[in-house]
């Protein structure tokens, strides 16, 4: 994997090796067309895709999801939970990677599930069916969802189509394709929501580490590379592990989504207002974000979070939601670590707040033209006369 970004934590290290922004190098054998600068957009794309399903090849990618086991027991629960809709049932697994979920769905006592992969690992996902004598059950098909063709509509879509920061990879849009072209009347989707959640944080062993460090190094000022220093710690999303301590105010819900109805235009920008109220006085030094899913039945309650819901009222929720009968993966910096971390946006300089001070603005989220996997994020904070602009990319 690529050398990585700010303590080790790139935005794409988080199942993949870093996806470049930049055009790859010509194949072995093949030369730069002359044209090259005038490639369609429909060609863009494709590589960009390429690129993306390429990554997923790599066997430490599926190392690394399959043993964060909050995220697999969360799964595997969730099949559990609704084993009795599962029985007898066609299920669609999008994005099957090793098997792992379509092997637990056979098990579950699915009729047969369809375990859709575009990278080069559906060979190896094949193997694994036919070692768990399970060919008879599970049927993979190497190929993007939205060119496959089934023999049948499904029951059930399962998928684990979550990115960083919930949105980033750009897959549930594959989910939303399945789901309308493929999925029945009145059938399943494992996750059913998703909410996206985001609250200013405290750092300053982080800031310390990564700035002031630079303003006496073995006894030599080198405050000169501060600026710098600033600039590459703000200039990217990081992707790190803060606890609850770290976060200064109650979580303001960015989106929820139901996988029920969301759809893909909606999915291309989405942008919410916040206010929260500091409840300590501390130093701002960027926004955290953070998400959970809930595997709920199209019958079910949707469990709603509205935007303007009281942010002590979205934990007293969420707290009684994991003490009922019901499954949620939670990425929230008070629970148990995840492999998806928290996506940080970190300022060049802190700010100052006090106890109860309000902190507001909005934050837009919106695919990048450059490329639909990856996310452009407008965020704008207004606090105690400051006022701060940040724009940055998720490569």
């Amino acid at each position: 994997m690529l050398p990585s970004h700010l303590n080790g934590h790139s935005p794409l290290a988080r199942r993949r090796p870093r996806l470049s922004a930049a055009s790859p190098p010509a194949a072995a054998g093949e030369s730069p067309a002359a044209g090259a600068g005038a490639t369609s957009a429909a060609d863009s794309l494709e590589e960009h895709d390429r690129i993306y399903f390429q990554s997923y090849s790599h066997i430490g990618i599926h190392e690394a999801m399959i043993k964060d086991r909050v995220r697999t027991d969360a799964y595997h629960s969730a099949i559990m939970h609704h084993k009795k809709f599962i029985e007898g049932k066609v299920v669609l697994d999008v994005g099957c990677g090793t098997g792992i979920l379509s092997v637990f769905c056979a098990r579950a006592g699915a009729k047969r599930v369809y375990a859709v992969e575009a990278s080069e690992i559906a060979t190896q996902a094949c193997e694994i069916v036919k070692a768990n004598n399970l060919s008879d059950q599970v049927v993979v098909i190497h190929g993007r969802v939205e060119d496959v063709d089934l023999e049948e509509k499904v029951d059930v879509i399962i998928s684990e189509w979550m990115g960083y920061m919930l949105l980033y990879e750009s897959m549930l849009p594959s989910v939303l394709f399945a789901r309308d072209k493929w999925l029945k009347p009145g059938g399943l989707i494992l996750p059913s929501h998703a909410t996206l959640f985001m609250a200013p944080i405290t750092n300053p062993e982080r800031y310390e580490g990564s700035v002031d460090f630079w303003c006496d190094v073995y006894g030599i000022d080198m405050s000169a590379l501060v600026p710098l220093a600033k600039k590459f710690t703000s200039e990217e999303p990081s992707i790190e592990t803060i606890g609850g301590e770290n976060v200064i105010s109650w979580p303001s819900v960015v989106k929820h989504i139901n996988c029920y109805n969301f759809t893909v235009e909606e999915f291309k920008c989405i942008t919410a207002k916040y206010k929260v109220s500091s409840m300590m006085l501390a130093p701002i030094h960027g926004f955290g974000f953070w998400f959970e899913v809930e595997f709920n039945g199209p019958q079910e309650s949707c469990h709603n979070v509205p935007s303007n819901l009281n942010p002590l009222e979205i934990i007293q929720k969420k707290r009684k939601r994991s003490s009922e009968d019901m499954v949620l993966l939670s990425t929230a910096p008070e629970d148990e670590p995840t492999h998806w971390q928290q996506t940080i946006l970190y300022f060049p300089d802190p700010i100052k707040v006090k106890q109860d001070q309000t902190v507001e603005g909005s934050v837009t989220v919106s695919q990048s033209k450059e490329n639909p996997r990856f996310l452009n994020i407008h965020l704008e904070c207004s606090t105690g006369g400051h006022t701060l602009v940040k724009d940055c990319a998720m490569r």
